[in-house]
């Protein structure tokens, strides 16, 4: 019967392998602090994307709990405006100056008195101005009407993002048993009937989110 012998390993073999347990070790923590949605993008990665994707994990878990709050709100709201930007033309102030006719000033009056729609990005606080809104280079009477109607206040940022939001969402106007027919809801506003739905949804949005 033979017996199986073992030959020490070289001190530098030695070392090399014990660095390896060590980091194997180090990386299963580190995959169990890694959340669900962290492992599935990192799973379908190449390696070296991967494990970069990986590597932020101990860096999220440093950041205080206030820390990675603040981010998820910065990040909420810029998705916020990029959704909207995707969804209508939004006018800076200098253009919507330009189409009206009128200096920033003016502007500035029009919309805190409920003329105008403005959506204010709150990441950087800049107000941009929904092309929707002006027909043959004056603002369309429905905005004041809506605003008014639905009593937002002009001075509530919140509330007239909502309303913005609100209006570049579609809408499906067709009639029980025709073919769907989405579309934005802005592009309805002149037909009194979707008004009345716009208005309606709106004010059900808001009692929803109560």
């Amino acid at each position: 019967m033979s017996t199986l012998t073992h030959e020490p390993l070289h001190p530098a073999i030695a070392r090399i392998e014990a660095a390896k347990t060590a980091l194997r070790e180090r990386f299963e923590e580190h995959l169990a602090r890694a959340s669900a949605a962290v492992l599935m993008k990192a799973v379908a990665l190449a390696d070296d994307k991967a494990f970069a994707a990986l590597a932020k994990v101990e860096v999220e878990t440093k950041r205080s709990t206030a820390t990675r709050n603040q981010e998820a709100i910065a990040r909420m709201k810029a998705r916020a405006f990029e959704r909207v930007a995707s969804r209508c033309e939004l006018l800076d102030a200098k253009a919507a100056c330009e189409i009206l006719g009128i200096t920033k000033q003016a502007l500035s009056q029009k919309t805190k008195v409920g003329k105008l729609l403005a959506y204010t990005n709150t990441g950087n606080r800049r107000k941009f101005y929904p092309s929707f809104q002006f027909v043959e280079n004056k603002p369309k009477a429905v905005v004041e009407m809506l605003i008014t109607s639905l009593g937002v206040d002009p001075a509530d940022t919140e509330a007239m993002n909502t309303l913005v939001q609100h209006l570049v969402g579609r809408m499906d106007y067709s009639d029980p048993g025709e073919p769907s027919n989405e579309l934005p809801r802005f592009q309805l506003l002149d037909d009194p009937a979707a008004l009345d739905i716009i208005k309606r949804d709106y004010v059900n949005a808001l009692m929803a989110g109560q």
